[in-house]
């Protein structure tokens, strides 16, 4: 799942800038350590025509770009800046070809030294899986209709003997967050990997960008888990009424394999495949989530606790307001009062955003149990989760194989959750792994809708 409900989210960043007598042209990058973490930082220097040195920087691990930067002090040999976006501040020297300092926010100090970055690898060679052409298959511009009357702008891929036989096909639904129909992510494009391997192996692939995304039209910000799949069912019926198409599936991935359940459930589907697909309810992921960050920041066992429980408070008030058809905010310092419950000052900032990122999806996210859908599905079912998924737990495969006995489920060693061989699955090391997604599981996708639309 791309949209990470982390109370405690790593601490904000800052970039740095400096004169042209420091030679900071170019990219330069560091290691934030945050407890038992890091967060790689690349920071972009440029001169402009007056001689003004500017800075953005680039949080490769966020999916963070062009943060600014202010320059406060500037030496021959040391250097001062501020992010006032994010109230933080930096302090550093210039000495031997590094930048040696140390960043500050919210009372908090933590060493960050730069070093000059290679030029960047072309994108090949960054994302040797991404497609490249000639394609032997086509693939088309199209558009659909949402149930709400949203046109959904998608891309048809087909294999060029579509015209010839009755071929089966996918509609392809994103995980969390407002993504285009690649699902494009730290230069990854999973959809289109995807696409390209299943079209040369002779199924169609409809992707779309998400609602409000792109080129696509509709609202992303009032948008549920529950839109996401009457979008889906809008794409199964558009491909449906495409003349050669036969056998008609959802492949989602996270909060999309998800919504597949769901639309089978319901008839939609004539097969379905999960990439990491959620299968508890909403609430436990999220809190499996916290729960992880927060024991990776380095608290006490103590502050752990209180912190979790706070969070279980808040989305407990959060689920009282939803059942009765409100959205006031949520007092967070007065709900710690009355409970009780001690949170550590650090923290407390983190537990007020709450209220900033609360939306439609995450009240309806909170209340939704994908169980009570897998009781229902009937037609063929291929789940796959990584081993090392620390977004959405690999057991969560146990529950979809005790609720659809007839699902084929597959763990994944080594993969994360974005299907990718990995070292720790932890989000940080997207950005950094050349492999999109694994050919495992490419070829089980291909094999198992072959199989199903036989």
């Amino acid at each position: 799942m791309n949209r990470l409900i982390c109370i405690w989210a790593a601490l904000a960043i800052m970039a740095a800038a400096a004169p042209e007598a420091l030679a900071l042209d170019g990219s330069w990058r560091g290691e934030l350590t945050l407890g038992r973490t890091s967060l790689p930082l690349v920071f972009n220097f440029s001169e402009t025509e007056s001689g003004e040195t500017r800075c953005t920087l680039d949080s490769p691990a966020q999916g963070a770009k062009g943060i600014p930067t202010e320059v406060t002090y500037c030496s021959a040999d040391s250097i001062s800046l501020t992010v006032s976006s994010i109230g933080a501040s930096y302090a550093g020297s210039v000495s031997s070809g590094l930048i040696k300092g140390h960043f500050s926010q919210r009372g908090y100090r933590f060493p960050l030294d730069l070093a000059p970055e290679a030029p960047e690898a072309c994108e090949a060679e960054r994302r040797p899986q991404t497609p490249a052409p000639p394609f032997p298959y086509t693939a088309t511009d199209t558009a659909f209709t949402a149930r709400d009357g949203a046109v959904m702008s998608a891309t048809l891929t087909m294999p060029l003997d579509a015209d010839s036989r009755k071929i089966p096909a996918v509609v392809m639904v994103t995980g969390s967050g407002p993504q285009n129909r690649d699902e494009e992510l730290f230069g990854h494009r999973p959809f289109a990997v995807i696409a390209d391997y299943l079209a040369r192996r002779g199924i169609a692939t409809l992707r779309y960008d998400d609602r409000g995304t792109g080129r696509s039209g509709g609202d992303f910000a009032t948008a549920t888990t529950y839109t996401f799949r009457d979008d889906a069912a809008a794409g199964i019926d558009f491909l449906r009424s495409v003349g050669c198409i036969g056998p008609t599936g959802v492949l989602g991935h996270s909060e999309g394999g998800t919504v597949a359940f769901m639309l089978a459930a319901d008839g939609k589907a004539d097969f379905v495949v999960s990439l990491a697909g959620m299968a508890i309810p909403g609430r436990e992921t999220i809190m499996r989530q916290n729960r992880r960050s927060l024991a990776m920041s380095g608290l006490s066992e103590a502050d752990m606790y209180n912190s979790l429980r706070m969070i279980e408070l808040i989305f407990d008030a959060i689920a009282e307001q939803s059942g009765r058809g409100e959205t006031a905010p949520v007092d967070i310092d007065a709900l710690a009062a009355r409970e009780g419950v001690s949170v550590p000052a650090a923290i407390m900032p983190q537990l007020r955003q709450v209220d900033r990122m609360r939306s439609p999806w995450l009240d309806a996210f909170l209340a939704l149990d994908p169980r009570l859908y897998l009781a229902k599905v009937r037609c063929p079912v291929l789940a796959l989760n990584g081993d090392k998924d620390t977004q959405v737990s690999p057991d969560n495969l146990e529950v979809i194989r005790g609720l659809v006995p007839h699902a084929e489920v597959m763990p994944m060693p080594g993969l994360n959750h974005m299907m990718q061989h990995a070292a720790t699955g932890e989000v940080a090391e997207y950005a950094e792994i050349s492999e999109t997604i694994s050919s495992d599981v490419l070829d089980a996708v291909a094999r198992f809708i072959a199989a199903s639309s036989e």
